[in-house]
C-alpha cells in the first residue's frame, strides 16, 4: 500500500520537518504508561508539539491521533503558542479507533470518525480530509476537543470492561 501510493505521488517522506509541514499535521506517537504511577507519558507528544511549533508558517491544524488524557490538546496548543506566539495554529483531537491486526480495514471503514475542535476552520480541514470516508457512510461527530479525548478513554475502558467480563465468565466454567 505504501509503495503504491508513493509511486502514484500521493505519499511522500521527508527528513526536514520544515519541508514536510503543511496546513495539517498529525501527531501520532506513543503514550506509554509511566512506571510507578501508570499515567500517560506525554514526552513524545510534547516533543512533537515543540518541534512543529518551531517550524510553523501560515494557518495550521495540529491533530492529535494518540490516546491522551483529557486536556492534552489544550496543553499542545499552549506549547505551540508559547514557542511561536505569532503562529496561527489550532490543536484538534481526532483519536483513532483501530483494532490490532485490522488497522487498515478499520481506517478505511470506520464505525465513526471523532473530531474534537471548536474552531470552524479546523472542522473544515478535517471534513475535507475525511470526505472520502464520509462517502462510505462513516459518521463524523464533531465535539469539543476535551470531549473527543474523553470519548477515546471511555471507549478503551468499555472495551477493557467487556474483555474482563467475558474472561470472568469463562473462568466460571
Amino acid at each position: 500500500m505504501v509503495a503504491t501510493n508513493v509511486a502514484a505521488g500521493r505519499f511522500d517522506f521527508a527528513i526536514d520537518l520544515k519541508q514536510a509541514l503543511s496546513d495539517t499535521v498529525f501527531i501520532a506517537v506513543g503514550t506509554p504508561s509511566r512506571r510507578g504511577d501508570g499515567h500517560a507519558d506525554l514526552s513524545y507528544v510534547n516533543a512533537a508539539a515543540c518541534e512543529i511549533a518551531a517550524n510553523l508558517s501560515g494557518f495550521t491544524v495540529v491533530i492529535t491521533k494518540s490516546t491522551v488524557p483529557v486536556g492534552t490538546g489544550d496543553h499542545v496548543e499552549r506549547i505551540m503558542k508559547e514557542i511561536n506566539p505569532t503562529a496561527d495554529v489550532v490543536a484538534a483531537s481526532n483519536p483513532e479507533f483501530l483494532r490490532e491486526g485490522a488497522a487498515i480495514r478499520d481506517f478505511k471503514r470506520p464505525d465513526r470518525i471523532m473530531v474534537g475542535t471548536d474552531d470552524e476552520r479546523a472542522r473544515k480541514v478535517l471534513a475535507d480530509i475525511y470526505r472520502p470516508l464520509y462517502l462510505n457512510q462513516a459518521p463524523i461527530p464533531y465535539t469539543g476537543r476535551r470531549t473527543a479525548e474523553l470519548i477515546k478513554y471511555a471507549a478503551n475502558t468499555f472495551l477493557g470492561t467487556k474483555i474482563t467480563f467475558i474472561n470472568e465468565i469463562a473462568d466460571l466454567g
